[in-house]
């Protein structure tokens, strides 16, 4: 069923609805289709994704990340470490390169062009005379998959049993963010290296595609403990959830340990897209999903803003960053928390 549709039909809103409300609670992964984004912006985005990628090293170094105090720009092989596995001296999860952007509030169309200073995450662009293509691919590519979340985000309000309108306040300059991945041929018998480490996601949720379609190298760990492989058609999409959503729900859906092992001797590049609520935003559990069979999850009672804990996450994963753990504050300074996108006295 298409997620574009104004007025769908109800029977098959109730199949969207308790399908998609199924995979969340039992794997947290699912992938769509019919979802009106045209797929020329895909193909030029990692047509732009493999231009920087292909410039010499020292180009991109320009723009590393150990240069921004927000995490965005390129990361080498290893750079960064997600389960902090070791091999010969080496962090061996992370065997691939990175290329980080984030949201651009000026540029989102349905938001308010505006987001609190301390929240912006300045993008760290290559020299457009080197890479002309990447920069207008990449914020094409954003403002598609932008609008397509919103409204896969109604669509999710219905899952959960609340008015659609429910996250509407709540993400007026929401997190947007690109992090284009390029992973290297991976030999078929090593057991060691994995191109990206077991993790879950920051965020609400967040969508992926990839190029070739049919390398099947991300596995997601499902309810029973084991590996599995989603398996892409053409225009597709992978969604799964994140860490916040995980916590509004108390855990009733699911933020899915994945992986990446590219052991294809192929080369694969993708694209994910990071979606999520305002990083002030307080998220805690919603009273329908605690209940005595489910009591609150410990660490859940108090709630906390994606600012805060995607801070925490990136400091322990990228230990080389001059803002590694305990080098520098993850909360939100004093009289910045809102909920329902209101200051609230006190947080």
């Amino acid at each position: 069923m298409p997620l574009t549709v104004e007025d769908p039909d109800p029977k098959a809103m109730e199949k969207l609805v308790n399908g998609l409300r199924d995979a969340c609670s039992r794997v947290g992964f699912f992938i769509i289709k019919n979802h009106g984004i045209d797929w020329a912006i895909v193909e030029r985005a990692f047509a732009g994704l493999k231009e920087f990628f292909a410039l010499p090293m020292d180009e991109k170094m320009k723009v590393h990340q150990s240069l921004s105090p927000s995490y965005m720009g390129y990361e080498e092989p290893y750079y960064t470490n997600v389960d902090r596995l070791s091999k010969g001296g080496l962090d061996t999860d992370c065997n691939h390169n990175r290329m980080t952007t984030g949201y651009e509030p000026e540029l989102d169309s349905e938001g308010t062009g505006f987001q609190p200073e301390v929240l912006l995450r300045l993008n760290s662009w290559p020299d457009d005379t080197d890479s002309p293509f990447f920069k207008p691919a990449m914020r094409e590519y954003r403002a598609a998959c932008l609008s397509l979340m919103r409204k896969l985000t109604r669509t999710m309000a219905n899952v959960m049993g609340i008015d659609e309108s429910f996250f509407v306040k709540k993400y007026t300059y929401p997190v947007a963010g690109i992090r284009g991945l390029y992973y290297p041929p991976q030999a078929p018998d090593d057991e060691q290296s994995t191109g990206l480490g077991a993790h879950t996601d920051v965020q609400f949720m967040t969508m992926i595609a990839q190029d070739p379609l049919n390398i099947e190298s991300l596995e997601a760990l499902n309810a029973s403990g084991h590996w599995i492989k989603p398996k892409l058609q053409p225009q597709t999409f992978v969604v799964n959830l994140g860490d916040m959503m995980a916590r509004l729900t108390n855990d009733v859906f699911l933020s899915t340990v994945h992986r990446v092992r590219n052991q294809t001797g192929r080369e694969r590049y993708s694209l994910p897209f990071f979606f999520g609520l305002n990083n002030d935003e307080l998220i805690s559990p919603l009273p329908q999903f605690i209940t005595p069979e489910n009591p609150i999850r410990d660490g859940y009672e108090t709630g906390i803003t994606s600012f805060e804990h995607y801070n925490r996450r990136m400091q322990r994963a990228h230990h080389k960053h001059y803002t590694a753990t305990d080098k520098m504050s993850t909360a939100l300074p004093k009289w910045m928390t809102r909920i329902d996108g209101v200051l609230v006295e006190g947080l």
